[in-house]
């Protein structure tokens, strides 16, 4: 009689970083460097042209040059890691909102209210997240 033998595949395994903090630490600084060009980017748009169409939208073109870098820093983070890609993205844009609502209190004086907090930490997590899930499985 035959002998079934089941053979386990050596697939090779790609080194994978445990520090979860230094990853989401990165992920975070990539967040900012990508928020950082865009606005100098459109900052730069706005100079040099007499387009009305950046300062009517600035608000909504800022919304999402933020989420896309909070994207793109979760996705960075998650790939560094390949694991807990939820939580990871979760944590850049929950940082990354936490960064932002500083450097914006100190620069203006804007009253802020519970319901603008509340939407701008769920758009966060929810931007990292998407970019988690993305980044674990690129």
């Amino acid at each position: 009689m035959a002998k079934i033998s089941r053979r386990t595949r050596n697939y090779p395994q790609t080194p994978r970083n445990t520090n979860v903090s230094m990853a989401i630490f990165k992920g975070v600084a990539v967040s900012i460097a990508v928020s950082l060009i865009c606005a100098v980017c459109l900052s730069l748009i706005s100079l040099i042209s007499e387009n009305r169409f950046i300062d009517t939208f600035l608000e909504y073109i800022m919304v999402a040059v933020t989420m896309t870098s909070i994207f793109i820093g979760s996705v960075y983070a998650t790939k560094q890691i390949a694991a807990k890609g939820l939580l990871i993205g979760c944590a850049v844009g929950i940082i990354y909102v936490l960064f932002s609502l500083g450097i914006g209190i100190e620069l203006g004086q804007e009253q802020i209210s519970w319901l603008m907090l509340g939407n701008k930490f769920a758009a966060g997590s929810l931007a990292g997240a998407l970019g988690g899930f993305i980044g674990v499985n690129l």
